[in-house]
């Protein structure tokens, strides 16, 4: 009703008679500073390091067990070892078989997973304070005792082969695996998946590469929610200060050594699809740890990093050709990956192409980011900072890529005032030196009968392979 009242008074004029503090939209507040929760940290007799976060507001603890070890070990011919053994050790541990494991975890309202990606493993639990001794019990035999069922890895290897299957006809799943081996070749992100290597997956792998990974030596562990280091470091300390096991060696992984010298097309024909999947993107050699990484992350926000981004303001908002356009860089073990694209109308894709590329050459050009463009991202950013620490599993995971990832030691507290020192000139001289427009890999997941036309007319180069990234008859 006010609202309706002060629309009439404006509309006959009469707005100039309210009070000045009703007439006038209030200014915003200025920004407050955020401190970061504080964490404790301690170290088991094995010399396995604990970080604990209290957060007391509700009655649950959440504990990581994290190992430096994932994807990035699998042996070439074995892809997803890792992974299938992280899988597996919550199938059977100890006296439990997988049933019995569920049974006991929905006894004690606990939540017990474990996982592998391409840089790290572990197991967690999410446990009601008055359980969180049960619950690391369960916990701790599963690390410690897994059993390997065979019976239940020829269940597991028949669903990751129909997984495999169905990625292949996923244009968006086609577009990830035929990325990673474009960006990685052959090894790390690039050792995708397949028949042969679940096949050739065995249970004496799994035992071995679990011994050999899953150690103290490789591990940490992170502690959040209604607890403190007190509490629940002897808990931790009966479970696993015992624990022994000696890692093996594992090898980074090391980035491709050429790098294309042109923009270029990868095609991958999906007859039928009603939408392309457009990805643009470039190896670069910024890291995390670059003391100009933050000015970049800016820039790339401004290009593509949001709904109010340049991208999505002209492919969605604009042209209306998807639902949605981002870019964003891919943090792994080796130097970013700027990426950038989105899933649009087929008969759009050359444009799509076009555009993506006008709008990369504009922002180094004659269109350079604007100021109100930097503000709008750094008030974004700080403004939804403080909202991510809502659950403890946010600053364990951050302090987990401090650890994985040898981050500085202030890449949590230091996140606002770094946010707040970047510059206009600064993201800019950024954006020109990590993105170069003359050197970008193209994949396109789409309609080859209707799109082919168009891609040609582009006048670059088209490379067609199949969904797994192998060259393909053009």
């Amino acid at each position: 009703m006010r609202s309706i009242i002060l629309l009439a008074l404006l509309a006959s004029g009469t707005a100039s008679a309210l009070p000045a503090h009703r007439a006038t939209a209030p200014e915003p507040l200025a920004p407050r500073n955020f401190q970061a929760p504080d964490f404790h940290a301690a170290t088991l007799s094995n010399g396995i390091p604990i970080t604990v976060v209290e957060n007391h507001e509700v009655p649950l603890v959440w504990v990581q067990v994290a190992f430096n070890r994932g994807g990035y070990t699998d042996p070439a011919d074995k892809p997803g070892l890792a992974n299938v053994t992280m899988d597996m050790l919550n199938e059977g541990a100890g006296d439990l078989d997988a049933a019995g494991l569920s049974k006991a975890t929905r006894r004690i309202a606990t939540h017990l997973n474990t996982w592998s990606g391409s840089d790290d493993a572990g197991a967690s639990i999410r446990s009601l304070t008055s359980n969180l001794s049960e619950s690391l019990d369960l916990l701790t035999v599963v690390l410690r005792a897994p059993t390997f069922p065979d019976a239940d890895w020829s269940l597991l290897r028949k669903k990751r082969l129909a997984d495999l299957e169905s990625a292949r006809n996923n244009p968006r799943s086609i577009y990830k695996r035929v990325w990673a081996k474009q960006f990685y070749g052959d090894s790390y992100r690039g050792n995708i998946t397949t028949e042969a290597g679940y096949n050739a997956i065995t249970i004496d792998d799994m035992r071995a590469w679990w011994s050999g990974n899953i150690t103290p030596e490789t591990a940490r562990i992170f502690v959040g929610g209604d607890t403190s280091l007190a509490a629940v470091q002897p808990l931790l300390e009966a479970r696993l200060g015992t624990w022994t096991g000696e890692a093996v060696d594992a090898a980074a992984p090391e980035a491709l050594a050429i790098e294309p010298t042109s923009p270029h097309i990868v095609l991958v024909d999906k007859p039928g699809a009603p939408q392309s999947v457009v990805q643009v993107g470039t190896r670069t050699k910024l890291t995390r740890r670059d003391s100009g990484y933050m000015a970049a992350f800016l820039a790339n926000m401004s290009f593509g990093g949001m709904f109010s981004a340049r991208l999505n303001l002209n492919l969605r908002e604009d042209k209306g050709w998807t639902y949605g356009a981002r870019s964003s860089f891919q943090h792994n073990r080796l130097p970013e990956v700027f990426s950038g694209g989105a899933s649009v109308k087929t008969d759009t894709t050359a444009d799509t192409i076009q555009e993506i590329l006008r709008e990369l050459n504009e922002s180094q050009g004659d269109r350079p980011f604007l100021e109100t463009e930097l503000e709008n991202v750094r008030g974004y950013l700080l403004g939804t900072y403080p909202l991510r620490f809502e659950s403890p599993n946010f600053l364990l995971d951050q302090l987990k890529d401090v650890w994985i990832y040898d981050l500085p030691d202030d890449w949590v507290s230091g996140y606002s005032d770094r946010v707040r020192s970047v510059t206009l000139p600064d993201a800019q001289a950024a954006w020109n030196r990590w993105i170069d427009p003359k050197r970008l890999t193209i994949v396109v997941v789409g309609d080859a009968a209707t799109i082919r036309t168009g891609l040609d007319g582009l006048d670059l180069p088209v490379a067609v392979v199949d969904a797994d990234g192998n060259a393909v008859g053009d």
